[in-house]
């Protein structure tokens, strides 16, 4: 019975004393806008430059965006669009 307690003190005390387990995590939206030759380029676009914002600010990406917004912008007559990403960054 001792030695059980001793393996789960030891197993407790390196899990609260690592790192990782210390590591805070928080949670961002990057906003992303881009122009494009097409509605698909514009979204592409605005998506890749929300990750490299994302990534500049030590993050890691999600898989899921979202459109915010599509318009066709009337000076230039191309599509534009806003995209939210969401993002992590771990201390």
């Amino acid at each position: 019975m001792k030695k059980w307690r001793l393996s789960v003190s030891a197993f407790l005390l390196a899990a609260v004393s690592s790192p990782a387990a210390l590591a805070a995590v928080h949670y961002f939206e990057v906003i992303g806008e881009a122009y494009g030759h097409t509605r698909e380029e514009a979204i592409d676009n605005a998506l890749r430059y929300a990750n490299d914002e994302c990534y500049r600010r030590w993050g890691r990406a999600d898989q899921e965006f979202t459109v915010l917004a599509e318009w066709v912008d009337p000076a230039s007559g191309y599509p534009y669009a806003r995209v939210s990403l969401g993002c992590r960054s771990e201390d």
